[in-house]
């Protein structure tokens, strides 16, 4: 009887434990909103030679590092010598348009995606130099 008791005991105590945390952590937690516009698709994503991974075609061929800061170093450092070795890295010039107007999608799709517009530079003067 008393193990009856104490078992009924613990498990009341930890469905009420459980249930706090859980009113605390929402009210710890705000809701965050989301800033994707919903009525801009997201597109198929790119190419890329020889269907490479991404990390490794975005990292290792154009050399856009990661985050905004990465994408802003490349596009400020890029130069035609550059461009010239991309197109010895099986990149074609509508590979570099398709990504540019990925990430022109992304950044008017995606407001919170603050690589996207750096990208998207990037691949524009890629193309330009080409």
């Amino acid at each position: 009887m008393f193990k009856t008791a104490l078992l009924s005991a613990l498990l009341l105590s930890i469905s009420t434990v459980s249930f706090a945390e859980l009113q605390l952590s929402e009210k710890i937690r705000p809701t965050v909103k989301s800033l994707v516009n919903p009525n801009i698709d997201r597109l198929a994503i790119p190419p890329t030679p020889n269907n490479m991974s991404l990390p490794a075609f975005g990292q290792g061929i154009i050399g856009w590092g990661t985050g905004p800061d990465g994408a802003e170093k490349r596009l400020n450092n890029i130069t035609k010598e550059d461009v010239a070795k991309l197109k010895t890295q099986e990149v074609t010039l509508e590979m570099v348009q398709t990504w540019q107007k990925f990430y022109e999608n992304e950044t008017q799709r995606n407001a919170g995606n603050p690589t996207a517009p750096f990208r998207a530079q990037l691949m524009k003067k890629i193309a330009e130099l080409w």
